[in-house]
């Protein structure tokens, strides 16, 4: 699996804006938000049929075609796609380093707990946000 940085990601997103804000300027654009929603369920749909039929290359190409259709709705709310993904990691990451720290302060080891239990520590840390 091939693992990028932040900045190679962001282009890729940025580029999938560019182009797609290139085509609606042409005329070739929903006039509404609404069918941007339609594609992304079909994407998603598309997605989960390939994993279901155990095809991997399906999947990711898949895959692709959703975020593209996530960064058209984040044309569509004025929104910055790189700029909302790194907010998001960025709270994921301080979420994530505060439950292992508070599971680690009442003496448990992050990889012993269950799911459940991770769950349940990392959505009292969501609700105090």
């Amino acid at each position: 699996m091939k693992t990028v940085g932040r900045a190679e990601s962001n282009d890729a997103l940025r580029e999938a804006g560019a182009i797609q804000r290139e085509a609606a300027s042409t005329g070739f654009d929903w006039p509404e938000i609404a069918p941007v929603f339609d594609k992304i369920r079909e994407e998603l749909d598309e997605v989960c049929e390939a994993v279901q039929a155990g095809d991997a290359e399906q999947a990711r190409r898949e895959l692709g075609d959703l975020l593209f259709a996530v960064v058209n709705l984040s044309r569509f709310l004025d929104a910055d796609p790189a700029s909302e993904l790194a907010g998001t990691t960025d709270r994921f990451r301080e979420r994530f380093s505060r439950m292992r720290s508070e599971l680690e302060g009442s003496g448990r080891v992050l990889e012993d707990c269950t799911l459940a239990e991770m769950d349940a520590v990392w959505d009292r840390m969501k609700a105090a946000e």
